[in-house]
């Protein structure tokens, strides 16, 4: 008699199985949701700086690192989720041939640092682009 109420009364038992998984569950999802917006940012960073490195190769009348890194800058300030973006033009162009070169880099918040000890907080992304000015 004692076995059969034991098998029938499981709610205890589904309680205690809802209380181990639940945190283990919730925790593998914003793990995933953080490594997301990391990679979501260091796409973000390497489009910025392709972005800003194409069109100051091909600027024509003016300096294309003044035009790379406006439009560098206008595209990682679109990303909404890269903080702090900084944008350096490495190698400035100049004649027909020569290299421009672009560098793109910011912070994604790591919400997750606080659960998982030695993650950087915030992770740092950055990318660069190298384009040859172009002339005609």
């Amino acid at each position: 008699m004692l076995k059969n109420k034991f098998i029938r009364d499981l709610s205890a038992m589904e309680t205690l199985e809802a209380v181990i998984t639940v945190p283990i569950v919730v925790t593998l999802m914003l793990a995933i949701v953080n490594l997301g917006m990391l990679v979501y940012g260091q796409q973000a960073v390497q489009a910025a700086a392709r972005h800003g490195a194409r069109m100051g190769s091909v600027a024509q009348g003016g300096s294309g690192a003044s035009y790379a890194f406006s439009y560098a800058s206008q595209a990682i300030s679109d990303a909404a989720l890269v903080e702090n973006p900084s944008v350096t033009i490495l190698s400035p162009g100049g004649p027909a041939g020569s290299l421009l070169n672009v560098r793109v880099e910011g912070e994604i918040p790591n919400f997750m640092a606080g659960f998982v000890p030695g993650l950087p907080n915030p992770f740092v992304v950055s990318a660069d682009s190298v384009f040859r000015q172009e002339g005609w």
